[in-house]
């Protein structure tokens, strides 16, 4: 979102990207597919203790180190855009929220991770005292970022809906640029594969992915599951991998490249999302982007993605009763390539910078600001994993 958020308000404003570390523009260019070049923005580094940029648990501490930070410096910009949950900048802001905004909403739709990491959620009260420590040390400024002076938006019309039932405020959604367009290869000419891609943890429901296809292939249909993605040392990892070994219709890919990635999605006609309760699915709207007929639970924001009850399935029972109707109905697989590739149309590029050109025009014009004599700031720190 920051490299993206850049690209897009680059040409109208003094835009600085702010963080806590420093930043590879070519590298986050390359990443993101954007083309961001360094006299077209100012980059801007707050500084924190050095240690925990190394490691990987504290993300709350880093988050409350940043906002600190960014409290002294908000009064030179006239818009500061966070790209990462709200941030307390001590003046009125716009912030793009997923449900690690918000401890009791996380709790609820995310498992807690294992090993060291996991020690923060699974110890009630380490966490409490670790969560309290992070707010001391933020040093709020006391202004509630719900009370309509700052513009919460979405990343999914199902986040929108959860965000409103909890904190009662209505968030517009601005949903996240997935560049790829829609495939051109023939989906004749692709082979009987699901396609599935993303972390290997234990909220993927990876598990349940190899049940559920288990089940396709017991009735007769011979398709394979191609894994995109790198397994790491943990034991989770070391468990799942065994399993697909296991397996001869799983295909480990690995760790692969944008292009091969590209590659393999375009050889395989469908895709399988196991995770519930996820803010968007960038994986998702990735393998309807590349042209794959995509299935997804329908309790999270891949449903905003998909959109169709035939692909949304609630349980492994009916997702094999989905998979085994598409399979076998060729005019529900055309009639389901039409609705995808308009689909895909909602999450391009092109579309997020218009929304968020809007979304920050509206926003200056409630704060009387020319947009042409605006600087805006990204309050988030791109590096900031998400507090967990």
């Amino acid at each position: 979102m920051v490299m993206w958020g850049a690209e897009a308000l680059k040409r109208d404003f003094d835009v600085s990207i702010v963080t806590t570390s420093a930043i590879d523009l070519v590298a986050m260019n390359s990443f993101y597919g954007t083309a961001v070049r360094e006299e077209e923005v100012k980059l801007r580094q707050l500084p924190i203790p050095r240690i925990l940029l190394r490691i990987r648990s504290g993300a709350a501490i880093r988050g409350a180190l940043f906002e600190r930070a960014i409290r002294r410096v908000a009064s030179e910009y006239d818009v500061l855009f966070s790209a990462y949950n709200p941030c307390d900048c001590g003046v009125p802001a716009i912030h793009l929220l997923d449900l690690s905004c918000d401890e009791e909403l996380q709790t609820r739709f995310a498992p807690r991770p294992r090993g060291f990491q996991g020690l923060f959620h699974r110890v009630a009260p380490v966490r409490a005292i670790y969560l309290w420590l992070a707010h001391r040390i933020s040093s709020p400024s006391g202004r509630d970022l719900f009370s309509g002076e700052d513009v919460p938006l979405a990343n999914s019309r199902w986040v929108a809906s959860v965000i409103e039932r909890k904190h009662h405020v209505k968030c517009p959604v601005l949903y996240p640029p997935v560049p790829s367009g829609f495939a051109d290869a023939p989906f004749e000419s692709r082979n009987d594969d699901f396609a599935c891609i993303g972390r290997i943890s234990e909220e993927k429901r990876l598990e349940q992915v190899f049940e559920i296809l288990a089940r396709v292939r017991a009735r007769g249909y011979q398709v394979r599951l191609r894994m995109i993605g790198g397994f790491g040392t943990n034991k989770y990892e070391r468990k799942l991998q065994a399993l697909a070994r296991s397996l001869p219709w799983v295909i480990l890919e690995g760790s692969v490249s944008e292009q091969r990635k590209q590659e393999i999605l375009k050889s395989c006609r469908y895709g399988i999302h196991g995770a519930e309760g996820e803010g968007f699915g960038i994986a998702v709207a990735e393998m309807v982007k590349a042209g794959c007929i995509t299935f997804a639970p329908a309790e999270g924001g891949p449903a905003d993605i998909l959109d169709h009850d035939a692909l949304l399935y609630r349980g492994d029972d009916d997702a094999v009763e989905k998979i085994y109707a598409l399979l076998s109905r060729p005019a529900l697989q055309a009639s389901l390539l039409e609705h995808l590739r308009q689909q895909a149309e909602k999450f391009s590029a092109e579309r997020f910078m218009r929304d968020l050109r809007t979304i920050v025009d509206k926003f200056l014009a409630r704060s009387n600001l020319p947009a042409s004599a605006a600087t805006a700031g990204d309050g988030a720190d791109h590096a900031l994993q998400p507090v967990t």
